[in-house]
């Protein structure tokens, strides 16, 4: 039998500074002794110990400067004692009736092992190490390895064929690495998987893998990330975790090239290799290949999927990342439950569990990250979200509010009965549909996306040109009711969306419609709910009103554009004299939430701050150009303590503090999400596509099919076309001056306005090469 596959395991993350990526290329090198094989490119280092066959050595520096940062192996003692500490050959025997014996590589070389060098130049080095055995004095299996690395790339090449050179009968062979990170992650094609501090250390599956990896400080006390991507999977694959009673190994993971682990599939699983009774006879002369990518960095985020000719600041690639790897995809718990996502990730158990797909919004917050990544398979899970929501929807038109393994749930923990779910939910299905350019998907959504939203416009006072709220928009602990800043602040932005989704399918009517709506709901807010110098929580029908000067509600209400000019200056000046307002991105408000003012008296989010709200805060920065405070107070601090900590509270305190439950996510996707709408100031939409950076620093931004390179004089835009027509905005160029499209055969000639606007053609936008103009 002979299985193909074809792997990439990724990186290290150690340091924590930033840092900057080597211009020119340090260039290969080899070096073989009697003991080892060593490569190296400044990227990646490695060695394959001859002594005791495995890579018992893999680190790597992000800068490529050579500075590489401890191995990411483990390092841990081998309970075995057969010298495992990597990437090694394994072989477990069974006779009837008789115990597992365990064999690997690592224990001593076969006298027929040899070492072939392919190739050594600066360019490109190439090693053959031929006949490593599985058990040196008897071998069951010989295996070669090919080790192959090119200058300038994060990743070396492995290449592995492996065969049998007598019968016997086995419980497996496999390939297997040991890790010493904490948090082991798995993509699947039914869904994702991830867990630390594992009581059951083996995961084995069937399933077709996508991608395994593993992060997290452990017995190395520096971060890894290993990622395994198929084209042609093996028929079963181990993931691995342990926890801290573990001496040998926190992570890893086994691919098994013939037998099958003997305990329980798609669970976390005790049993082991060692307590298997049944053999698999393996004939004389079967043969297994395996063929991949091993990439190795020295920070706590992933390299493989990182362009080659990206132009970020380093410390925004390490926050993009680790936001993503890291916190984001790591809550999906889509293997087990289908379409679900936890607010936190398993350490081993999921805080709030069984409780998942909270809209209000943090659904909403993981769907926008996902879709950012430009990973598709992260795409598709994005998707799963917003449809598993969907397909709850009651008659009444309203979302649940989060599930309950399966089970729908319409309020929220706290008993409220919040507008979030409909407005958050309706957002995402709107965003998810514009990043991924699927028409097709949304027009099949739009009727439910409408009627999720006629559950809450059905709830417009007319005569007060307001939504009457049921509850709180997305505090659900929060007491807030009737005529409120948060709930309508919100229903402006999702009806301007929703407007411009209905344009698209040439449904002037609802688009007018809608538009009317958001416009007649703005005036209401400032005709109703400004009081001097902000917006209160709520006005109820009988003229009296309640006021604890939110920061949140204010901050959407400008986030969105609702404020005049005057009264967004007035109320930034009050939300920011806060002692607390930015202990870090952003505090609930000026006043107190005392019990009375909380549902079950639960104070626990009346005095912290919350990423949802420095989001808000940070779409208000863009509006007004405010870049100290978007870099200095609610972007950087944050960023710092996502590339330091690698996992994030819930929440901070007033002295800035974490606090709440650890390994939350909203504040690591808050990162990812700021970035790419203030920082770059992309928006891919289906009708438009906006380029508007907060400062002129140029950039090349490349997700996905998403190729966006700027400077205030030379702008390249490449997206995927999506059959409707759509136009291109462009900001942050030289005022009042003219820029040559010179992707166009006509070479036409457009002016930016007196604020260093433009406006381009749909016509050039979705033409092979995207959009290139440059300054005249």
């Amino acid at each position: 039998t002979q299985t193909m596959m074809q792997w990439t395991l990724l990186q290290v993350l150690l340091g924590l500074c930033a840092v900057s990526v080597q211009s020119a290329p340090i260039g290969c090198t080899l070096s073989v002794t009697s003991s080892s094989v060593s490569l190296s490119n400044g990227y990646v280092s490695l060695s394959f110990n001859l002594l005791h066959p495995q890579i018992d050595r893999l680190s790597g520096d992000f800068t490529g400067q050579g500075q590489y940062g401890a191995s990411v192996l483990t390092g841990g003692k081998d309970p075995m004692n057969l010298g495992r500490t990597g990437i090694v050959l394994e072989t477990d025997m069974i006779q009837t009736g008789q115990s597992v014996t365990s064999y690997a590589s690592s224990l001593a070389p076969y006298s027929g092992m040899k070492v072939t060098v392919l190739n050594n130049s600066s360019a490109l080095v190439s090693v053959l190490i031929s006949d490593i055995a599985d058990n040196a004095p008897q071998p069951f299996v010989l295996s070669n390895w090919t080790l192959t690395l090119s200058t300038n790339d994060r990743f070396f090449r492995m290449q592995t064929t492996s065969r049998s050179v007598r019968a016997f009968n086995c419980v497996g062979v496999r390939v297997s690495s040991y890790l010493g990170t904490l948090s082991t992650h798995g993509f699947f094609l039914r869904g994702v998987v991830q867990i630390m501090n594992a009581p059951n250390q083996y995961f084995a599956s069937t399933d077709p893998v996508h991608r395994i990896y593993t992060l997290g400080g452990g017995i190395v006390q520096s971060g890894i990330s290993a990622d395994f991507n198929f084209t042609t999977a093996p028929a079963e694959v181990v993931l691995l975790n342990g926890n801290a009673s573990n001496p040998f190994y926190r992570s890893g993971v086994q691919f098994v090239l013939v037998g099958s682990y003997p305990g329980a599939k798609d669970s976390w699983d005790s049993l082991g290799w060692s307590h298997a009774s049944l053999a698999v006879p393996v004939p004389e002369g079967s043969s297994w290949s395996t063929d991949g990518f091993v990439g190795v960095n020295d920070h706590d985020f992933p390299v493989l999927n990182i362009p080659q000719n990206t132009n970020l600041r380093p410390m925004d690639m390490m926050g993009f990342y680790l936001g993503i790897y890291a916190s984001s995809s790591a809550a999906l718990v889509s293997y087990i439950l289908p379409s679900h996502i936890s607010p936190t990730l398993a350490t081993p158990n999921h805080a709030y569990s069984p409780l998942y797909n909270f809209y209000d919004p943090d659904t909403y917050l993981s769907v926008a990250c996902l879709v950012y990544s430009g990973d598709a398979y992260l795409l598709n899970e994005a998707r799963k979200l917003v449809e598993l929501s969907g397909t709850g929807i009651l008659s009444s038109g309203q979302i649940p509010h989060h599930y309950d393994n399966d089970t729908p749930i319409y309020v929220a923990i706290s008993g409220a009965t919040q507008t979030g779910p409909n407005l958050f939910w309706s957002a995402a299905a709107m965003l998810y549909a514009h990043t991924s350019g699927n028409t097709t998907w949304l027009k099949e959504m739009l009727p439910t996306v409408e009627k999720a939203m006629d559950f809450v416009i059905n709830l417009y006072d007319p005569n007060m040109k307001l939504i009457k709220a049921p509850g709180p928009l997305w505090i659900d602990v929060f007491k807030r009711a009737n005529y409120t800043t948060d709930t309508n602040a919100f229903c402006v932005h999702v009806l301007t969306e929703l407007a411009a989704v209905e344009a698209l399918f040439g449904n002037q009517n609802k688009q007018q419609q809608y538009l009317q709506l958001a416009s007649s709901i703005s005036e209401g807010i400032n005709a109703h709910l400004w009081r001097g110098d902000h917006y209160i929580t709520q006005l109820n029908p009988d003229g009296t009103f309640k006021d604890l000067v939110d920061y949140d509600s204010n901050l959407l209400v400008t986030a969105f554009n609702i404020a005049p000019a005057n009264r967004t200056t007035a109320l930034l000046k009050r939300v920011d004299g806060g002692k607390c307002t930015h202990a870090r991105a952003t505090y609930v408000s000026e006043i107190f939430y005392d019990a009375a003012n909380c549902y079950l008296n639960n104070t626990g989010d009346s005095a912290v701050t919350m990423g949802r709200i420095g989001w808000v805060d940070a779409l208000t920065r863009k509006n007004i150009n405010d870049i100290t405070m978007f870099n200095e107070v609610l972007y950087t601090p944050i960023l710092k303590d996502l590339i330091t900590y690698t996992w994030l509270y819930e929440r901070y305190t007033c002295q800035g503090t974490m606090t709440h439950n650890n390994y939350y996510i909203e504040y690591p996707e808050y990162i990812v999400i700021v970035q790419r709408e203030v920082m770059y100031g992309i928006q891919v939409r289906l009708d438009r596509v906006t380029v508007d950076p907060l400062e002129d620093r140029p950039f090349r931004y490349i997700t996905g099919d998403i190729d966006i390179t700027y400077s205030p004089t030379e702008v390249r835009v490449v997206v995927p076309p999506v059959g409707l027509p759509r136009r291109l905005h462009i900001g942050n160029l030289v005022p009042s001056s003219p820029y040559k499209i010179i992707s166009h055969d006509d070479g036409i000639v457009v002016h930016t306005d007196e604020q260093g606007h433009l406006e381009v053609d749909s016509l050039w936008l979705d033409g092979d090469g995207g959009v290139h103009l440059m300054a005249v």
